[in-house]
Parts: C-alpha cells; structure tokens; sequence
C-alpha cells in the first residue's frame, strides 16, 4: 500500500473545512471541532461531545472547546468521567508540526477553566446564558460523580514527539487523562474507520507479560492465557480509555464504563483473591509479539489491535480504584483471555467473539456491527437503486450509504484521474449518507428529535435497538423503504442548509442541529396531525424539496429555535434541554402550527403509506425467489459436495434430499417443499446462496 502523504491530507482537510463553514455560515474552528469530535467519538477517545466554546484571553488565559460528561443515569454511588476538548487548529499554508510542549500549553488552558470553575466570585459573575457558566455549573453539580477528567486535545497538525502516552496530572483533586487527535491519527481513522490500539508492554508498561499458549495450528487464529497485573491494566485504561472496548460493546453499553461495587469491595478488601473472585477479560488482537525469558518461560512484550470484548466493567473499576479510592492494586491480577485474528478476519471474527462473550445483552451485539447482515442488505440496496434521471443530466447517479467508516473514501482510493471522475459523478459526496447518518434522519422522522440530540453514537444506538431489530426477516429493507431513507436524507440535509443561511438564525447562531432535528419532527408531526406523510416518493422522483414546502417548514423552524434557545427556568443548559423527552412533548409539539392546505399537496394518506408498504414487501419477497432461483442454478456442480457435508453433519432431511437429488442430475425445477428444505439446509451449513 502507497505511503500516506499527510501533506496532502492537510490540505484536503483544511478544504474540507472551508467547504464546510461556508455551507454552515459558521467559523472555521465550528467545522473543524465538528469533524474531529465525531471521528473521536467513533473511535472510542471520547463520547459524543457538545459544541460548547469558552475562551478567556485576560490573564493566563483559559480554553474549553468541548465537554461531555459520561456517567451512569439514576443509579446512586455510580462515578463516571468528564470528558473535555481544546482544539488547536492551524491555518497555515503547509501542514504544521507541534511537539509536546505545545500540547502542555492548550492542557494548561484547560487546568486554569478548571481552576476558575471553583471560585465562586468568577462564576457568579459570568453570564448565565455563556457556555462558560453552563459548564461551570455542571461541573459544580455532578463534582461527586466525577471521578476522573479526560482531556482531548484536537488538531490539525502533526505531533512529533518521543512520547507514546502523556503523564496523568491530577486538578482540583481529581486524575486528568490527557489525549491527542492529531492530523496522523486523523488520517488513520478517517480511512479505515479506527486507530488500533498497540499495547507495547516492553517500553511502556513494565516489561513483557509472561503468558500461556492456549491454541495454535492450522485453525486462522491463535490464543492466550495470561495474568495482568492490576497496576497494569489500570495504566493502559488510563492510557487509552474506551478506544480498547471493542466497538459493538463500546456502542452498545454507550460508553459507560461505570465501576462495579463487588468489584471495588474485592479490590479493597481481598485484593489477593481478585484471581479466583473475578471472571477476568476476554480479549482480541490482530497480532502479538513473543519473546523468551530468562527462565526460558514464553511472554508477550506488545500487542497489536488490541480490543476488551468482554469485561469492561472490570477494567474501569480497576482505574476507578487506583485513582478515586487510592487502593493498591499490588497484590491484584486479572485473568485475560486474548484471541489472535489476521487482519484480513479480524472485521468477521471479533464481532463473533463480542457477540458470545456478551450474551447477557438482549440486542445481539452483532446488529451493531457495520458488516451485520442489515446493514449489508441496506448497502446493497444503495448500489442498486439509481437515482431517476433529473432534467438536463445525462447520467443517473446513486446514494452511498457507508456502514463502516472510511469505505467512501476507499472508493476512490489508488483510481487514476478518469477512474475518480467518473465515480464522483456516480456518487457524489452529496449523496453520502453514514450509518450513524441513517439513524438521525429515522428518529427524527419517528418524533424522536431528543434522541438525536444526543449525539450520534447514542442515536444509532436507539435506532438499532427500536427500529431496525423489528425487521425480523428484512422484507421491510425494500427497495421502497430505501428511497423513503433517502427523501428523508434530501429532506433533513435540505432544512440543515436552509437554516443555516437564514438571517433570522445569523442573528443568534447556536443549536442548529438541534433545531434541525426538532424541525423535521415538527414536519413529520404537522403531516401526521393531519393523517397524513410527507411524499417521500414525490421528493425522491425531484431529488429536492418543494419550495413552498420549504418556505413553511423554515417559518416552523424559526420558532423551535426560539424555543430551544429559551429552557425553562427549570433548565439552565439549552444543550441539556434538547435531550430531554419533556422539550418535544411539552414546549414543540404543542407549538406546532396546524398545517395550511396548500401544503396537502406535498403529503399522501396513511392508506395510501400502508399500501405503498405492504407492495414493497411483496416486492422484495418475489425478488428474493428471484435470487434464490438463479442461486440453486449456480448450485448445481456443487450438489454432490454439499451432500456429503450434511450427510456428515446429520442435517439432510427427506426433502431437502430430494432436492439435492434434482440438482445431482440437472434439474432445478424444485417444488415449494424442496426450496425451503434446501434452503435451510444452506443456511445450517453456513453456504452462501
């Protein structure tokens, strides 16, 4: 693979960002903070955060760009983290190169906010509706639950630095994590959808793990049993945080990496028991490295890609005792499971091994994987349905729908001139929607704009686990349900822009993605209140809004952001009010204006929905016999195979033998009975068709 040129990188960034706040009418560092907060979030690094800008140049200064606060919701004695963002973006001409001391410099912007946050003469004397009072109250109210601050520094240039891991410091009583986004790491995830984790136990850590070969040979992968020991393990939590939970259960349990009372009290009490007490981890690596040791026992002195798919309560609390309880983690081991995959399995097998590592959850783990079978069968779809051709193009083109991060820009990746020009005409970035991106648009259809406003790991969170898990046997993932997804795409993007070039919103910027989100449930709701939808087949036909339906939608618009800018008294934070269920209830809906005649026309009856459904059903199900008969026709060199396979594993049934008997001789002209038999026995043998 070519070598990755970061200058490059730079400059189609620093594009991108221009691109990005002249569309929005927002400043530059707005875009930027944008696209680094979101690639954080869905590496692990940190939570959704929240755009929340505070700076102070009188004296030493102080900064904050962004904050989250990561704790368990109504459980008592539950502690969790605060998480922060300074961004240091460069404008320069060529990429810039900063080393650690300019990273110790925006870590003592945020030290002196801190700091400022407990002088109760400073605080009272801000603005109550700045950022810097909302957070400052924030802190001030969730203090106790508070057990550590991470602190992650965003940039646009490239760290160099001999450094591997920055020291933990430790503010107003409290352990502060200090982690860096820079241009090499945004590289690295932007273009493969993460940033391994490499553990290297030899330079950083203590020293190589001595460790047991549990299984090697001819099976694609390896394993390993070994003891880490508890000041270790703490180290690398605090080294790396969420990005070791492996990712389905980072997005399932959405980061809450809360501690565990039984395990704390272990810890404290009869740490020398924590072996025998405590079912340890289960881990995932692509790669280990080995060495002997003097006794000429086996360890291991670094692993590569190295993902917690079970057992993530255990690590917390580890760090959580350290830092919070000040225990000593001496005499404390953990027992790890570690599984070695080849890069080229590790996509297919670890969701596997997350998924049964974690059967206690009640959603497989599995739906959340960007290559489960749902979301496969919706990228399948994009690549199918063109879109119709619009008057005066002479070239249909398509949505991309990207279920892993990166796969967009693969697309172009190592294509000559004439290659990448003809596929961005095919796909243009307008018509990029993310998975993440899918579940914003179907919630806030859904009249769950509160859920959106979470943020985008928790959004799709939900998404999965209320909508998409009751599509038991996918027929509603039709080619009907796809344009809808796509009006809804063309519809939410459409009111984002629209919003942004406003006068009304130039004149009080802020919350426009909530006001976004909160527009199109009031839109949704408005045609619902009148047993009605929107036309989405209507706008998927134009590939854009109706004027006029804009028009009104923007007026709706105008008076939601003066709802959401305005909390009640109860609510200090307008960001924290969008969150709530009670902000759509009880302040929009019922400030919803009664839908005006002239805008029936956009709109079609919910009957008429229903049997627009129910035909995309019918539809797919005729195309899936479709498939499934050209399948048994390539099948048929194969029959004799595939009878011996399921004679040797017991699963051949009277029917599904008859069928094999059919297709032994050339025959595919298969009964109702037989394709069924045959098809289950398919799937029992894991045979794709």
């Amino acid at each position: 693979m070519p070598e990755i040129n970061l200058g490059q990188t730079y400059r189609d960034l620093a594009n991108e960002i221009t691109i990005g706040s002249a569309a929005d009418g927002e400043l530059k560092v707005t875009e930027f903070f944008r696209i680094f907060a979101q690639l954080a979030a869905e590496n692990g690094d940190c939570p959704d955060l929240d755009y929340r800008p505070v700076l102070s140049e009188s004296g030493a200064g102080y900064r904050v760009d962004g904050m989250a606060l990561d704790l368990a919701e109504g459980e008592k004695g539950e502690f969790g983290d605060l998480h922060l963002a300074v961004c240091l973006h460069l404008q320069d001409l060529e990429m810039p190169v900063i080393n650690a001391r300019e990273v110790d410099a925006c870590v003592s912007l945020v030290e002196r906010f801190l700091k400022v946050v407990q002088n109760d003469r400073i605080v009272e004397a801000m603005e109550e509706s700045s950022h810097a009072y909302q957070i400052a109250m924030q802190i001030r109210h969730y203090r106790s639950k508070i057990s550590r601050i991470r602190l992650l520094v965003l940039t646009n240039a490239h760290l160099k630095t001999r450094r591997k891991e920055f020291e933990t410091r430790y503010c107003e009583g409290l352990p502060l994590h200090v982690n860096v986004l820079d241009l090499e790491r945004y590289e690295r995830i932007s273009r493969s959808g993460s940033d391994p984790v490499e553990v290297d136990f030899g330079a950083d850590f203590g020293g190589p793990v001595k460790c047991l070969p549990a299984s090697m040979g001819n099976t694609g992968f390896s394993s390993y049993l070994f003891a880490m020991h508890g000041p270790v393990l703490a180290k690398v939590f605090a080294s790396y945080g969420n990005r070791i939970l492996e990712q389905n259960v980072r997005t399932y349990l959405q980061a809450k990496t809360s501690v565990n009372k039984g395990i704390l009290k272990t810890i404290a009490d009869n740490p020398s028991m924590f072996f025998a007490y405590n079912n340890g981890l289960t881990g995932t690596a692509s790669a280990v490295s080995t060495e002997r040791c003097a006794d000429g026992t086996l360890a291991i002195s670094r692993i590569k890609d190295f993902q917690i798919v079970n057992g993530g309560q255990t690590t917390a609390s580890m760090l959580y005792a350290r830092d919070a309880m000040n225990c000593s983690l001496d005499e404390v081991y953990v027992q790890v499971k570690l599984s070695v995959v080849g890069d080229e399995r590790l996509g297919e097998v670890v969701p596997k091994i997350s998924e049964y590592a974690n059967t206690q959850n009640k959603v497989s783990l599995a739906d959340l994987a960007s290559n489960s079978p749902i979301q496969v069968r919706i990228e399948r779809l994009s690549k199918e349905v063109s879109v119709p051709l619009q008057p005066g193009v002479l070239f249909s083109t398509r949505w991309f729908y990207e279920r892993a991060r990166g796969q967009y820009k693969a697309l172009f990746a190592y294509k000559t001139s004439p290659q990448r020009m003809r596929l961005e005409a095919e796909y243009p970035k307008a018509q990029l929607i993310s998975k993440t991106d899918l579940s914003k648009f179907e919630l806030a259809f859904d009249s769950r704009p509160h859920h959106v406003a979470e943020g985008e790991q928790k959004c799709f969170q939900r998404y999965v686990k209320t909508m998409l898990a009751t599509y038991d046997d996918g027929l509603e993932l039709n080619e009907f349900w796809f344009k809808c997804v796509v009006a809804k795409a063309i519809i939410f993007k459409s009111v984002d822009k629209e919003i942004a070039k406003s006068e009304w919103y130039k004149v009080a910027k802020g919350l426009k993605a909530q006001t976004t989100a909160y527009t199109v449930s009031a839109l949704a709701q408005a045609y619902r209140m009148r047993d009605m939808q929107v036309d989405f087949l209507r706008i998927w036909r134009d590939q854009a809004v109706p004027s006029a339906l804009m028009t009104w939608t923007l007026e709706v618009a105008k008076g939601i952001h003066i709802i959401l800018n305005n909390p009640p008294g109860s609510v200090k934070n307008a960001t924290e009010f969008c969150k709530k269920e009670f902000c759509w209830n009880l302040h929009v809906q019922p400030a919803i204006p009664f839908l005006p005649n002239d805008m029936l026309q956009y709109g079609i009856s919910v009957e008429d929905v229903d049997q627009n459904e129910k035909q995309g059903r019918r539809d797919e199900r005729r195309n899936r016999e479709f498939d499934f008969e050209i399948a048994i026709a390539k099948l048929v060199p194969q029959a004799h195979e595939i009878r011996k396979l399921a004679q040797s594993k017991q699963l051949l049934s009277h029917s599904s033998s008859r069928a094999l008997d059919k297709l032994q001789v050339g025959r595919i002209d298969l009964v109702k009975a037989e394709k069924n038999s045959l098809r289950t026995l398919l799937d029992r043998l894991d045979i794709k068709h």
